[in-house]
């Protein structure tokens, strides 16, 4: 890997062109691993499924860089900027770019600091004309602030997603030492990692019915979000089966838009159809093999019973 400017290294070249700079920091922390964030920051894709009003499209990308157009609603503007992003070391990303007079510069670090707290810590550097910076480094500390804000509620939420997984015994696939930027965009792989061993037979087997057509059942839940929970939507005396977790990188599936019976991820779009399919009439009965398991449903008008070996 060839040798990549930290953050104090990329202001100080700023400074030697006559511009000053400004740095302020923002921390996150939850239970996840850091590995959970730096798959998240390196994630392009799951940006226009996760964040709406901002878009990327990567124009370079490859193990451990990437360039891309950003475009980001900030009030009634559309604002179009290119992003550079790089590996620093392990745990630390840099980007950086341009807009308007304004140069930004960001350095994340992300650090575990027990077994049930990883700390996030990004510093935004602006860097511009003095006098620029002095009458509008509020104005933009107040915007990246609100932004990072905005972007932290969809970002935890996958981030703290995966750190739950792990503690179910599942892990995620990479094909180097660390996330590569090139992988993140490969969707439809399956990197989900687990061994049958963490069935749990009396916690999948439960049923929770979410919703009802009159007295009758319209769709329902079994076990957990996890490789074995089952989510079951009834349409005109026809069952459709889906899976409850998204095996490209764990999204729970439970509130997954359907779309002519084909389920989208809602972190990445990855299509899913639907793993069985069964007409419903009065006590119906049926098996279904599915991740190893034998699934023995039993459906009558507003009751479901599911035993599974």
């Amino acid at each position: 890997m060839k040798s990549r400017k930290n953050g104090v290294e990329i202001i100080s070249m700023f400074k030697k062109q006559g511009l000053s700079s400004k740095t302020f920091k923002m921390k996150s922390s939850a239970d996840f691993d850091p590995e959970d964030a730096e798959w998240n920051y390196k994630d392009i894709v799951h940006v226009a499924f996760m964040h709406s009003g901002l878009k990327y499209d990567y124009m370079f990308m490859d193990e451990s860089t990437m360039a891309s157009l950003g475009t980001q609603k900030i009030f009634f503007f559309n604002i179009s900027y290119v992003i550079f992003h790089y590996d620093l070391g392990p745990n630390q990303l840099i980007y950086f770019t341009r807009i308007a007079n304004f140069y930004l510069v960001v350095e994340i670090i992300f650090t575990r600091k027990n077994k049930s707290l990883t700390e996030v810590v990004t510093s935004y550097s602006i860097c511009a004309n003095k006098l620029f910076l002095s009458i509008f480094f509020p104005f933009i500390k107040w915007a990246i602030t609100r932004n990072y804000n905005y972007l932290m509620v969809g970002d935890m939420e996958m981030r703290v997603r995966k750190g739950w997984l792990r503690k179910l015994g599942i892990t995620f696939a990479k094909e180097k030492e660390r996330y590569t930027f090139a992988e993140t965009a490969k969707i439809n792989r399956n990197n989900c990692v687990y061994k049958p061993s963490i069935f749990n037979c009396s916690q999948s087997s439960k049923v929770l019915i979410t919703k009802k057509n009159g007295s009758s059942v319209a769709e329902f839940l079994t076990g957990i979000s996890d490789p074995w929970g089952l989510r079951g939507v009834i349409v005109n005396n026809k069952l459709f089966l889906y899976p409850r977790m998204c095996d490209h990188e764990g999204a729970c599936l439970d509130n997954a838009n359907l779309n002519n019976n084909i389920m989208s991820c809602p972190w990445h779009g990855k299509k899913t159809k639907a793993i069985h399919e069964e007409n419903v009439t009065k006590n119906t009965k049926f098996i279904l093999s599915y991740n190893g398991k034998s699934f023995s449903f039993t459906l009558n008008d507003n009751l479901i019973k599911l035993i599974i070996t």
